[in-house]
């Protein structure tokens, strides 16, 4: 099984979105993939129950019924100190099922903000308080045995824009992960301090592993996650290509992963070697480290949203039920559902390659 973290501490990049359009077509490609809701404002969980859902009070009702498999309990064991094998033992219900039945959610909860601070304390201070150092590495424990159970091929972790303990022991105990960007001036900054906050976030778990004797090297939090790419989205397309304005951005942001964020993660261990994904790609035209350019959704994004299926699954009903669209402008969203699969078909493939 391989975990892959989609991050960016920039917020409004399509994070959760590219999760699930991912994540299904993955499933469509025969992995059984389980997603994981790490962003305490649970988008993603939304985005597969439905919205409406979510305003009517049935995320309650899904928290308090044994049926369905959730992260709050999980985490509440966590803060509690019930140990890795307790909790995956008690994990009750199932996880949520989606339209794609490779394709599972284990649901988010508003109290991921609550683990998120005291992973950031227990960082700091395990040494000092022994009880709390176990829970470090206990909860990505947790989640990779749970895939496990359910035999899950990917592990694709949905992850809050933010900088805090959860972010960085997920993303540290990761296989690979993933950097959504769109194509502006505070994403082509947003680069220069993840390559700062990933290298701190390194010698942090270092110390941490180091102090509280954590030398197996089967630990989960293993420290060396790999750099899979960006994928530049968001944009509008001119002729099929982006338009001068988002180019200038996507060739700013490529030369500074390229020039800036690979060598610097290449020191830690935490990238794959560009001639190694050249191999892979066997004459692709995309670089090294440049996944996917992806253009706007537009009106698509409401019909996904409200269908809970993503972009390149929709059909005409889908879009008809959801709009008054018809005639050609039907024709055009459909034609463009198509070359969003395309899209994310060559992603999930590339994705396949690691």
């Amino acid at each position: 099984m391989k975990s892959i973290c989609l991050f960016n501490h920039k917020g409004g990049v399509s994070k959760t979105t590219t999760t699930f359009n991912l994540g299904w077509m993955l499933a469509s490609l025969g992995k059984k993939v389980i997603m994981v809701d790490l962003d305490s404002q649970c988008n993603l969980t939304g985005l597969v129950l439905g919205y409406s859902k979510m305003n009517d009070d049935g995320i309650e009702a899904i928290y308090n019924s044994r049926s369905t498999m959730t992260l709050k309990p999980i985490i509440d064991k966590i803060i509690n100190g019930v140990s890795v094998d307790e909790i995956v033992k008690g994990a009750e219900g199932e996880l949520i099922k989606t339209g794609n039945e490779n394709l599972l959610l284990l649901a988010g909860t508003l109290e991921t903000s609550d683990l998120d601070s005291q992973m950031s304390i227990a960082l700091k201070i395990a040494s000092g308080v022994p009880v709390t150092k176990n829970m470090v590495g206990n909860f990505p424990e947790v989640l990779k045995k749970i895939a496990l159970v359910h035999s899950a091929d990917y592990l694709l972790f949905d992850l809050s824009p933010n900088v805090g303990g959860l972010n960085e022991i997920i993303l540290m105990s990761s296989d690979y992960f993933i950097v959504p960007a769109s194509p502006d001036f505070f994403c082509f900054q947003a680069v220069a301090s993840l390559k700062q906050n990933i290298e701190k976030w390194y010698d942090e778990i270092e110390v941490f592993k180091r102090v509280n004797k954590f030398d197996n090297p089967n630990y989960v939090i293993h420290n060396r996650p790999k750099f899979l790419g960006v994928i530049q989205q968001r944009y509008r397309p001119r002729s099929g290509v982006p338009s001068s304005s988002f180019q200038k951005w996507i060739d700013r942001i490529k030369i500074a992963i390229k020039d800036d964020l690979v060598p610097a993660l290449s020191e830690k261990g935490c990238v794959i070697p560009a001639d190694e994904i050249r191999r892979a790609l066997k004459g692709s035209a995309l670089e090294p480290y440049d996944l996917a350019n992806i253009s706007d959704f537009n009106s698509l994004i409401a019909v996904s949203q409200a269908v809970s299926k993503p972009v390149f699954a929709l059909t005409e009903e889908d879009i008809t039920s959801i709009s008054t669209m018809f005639g050609k402008a039907l024709d055009t969203s459909m034609n463009n559902s198509e070359n969003f699969r395309r899209e994310f078909e060559a992603l999930a493939k590339r994705v396949l390659c690691t």
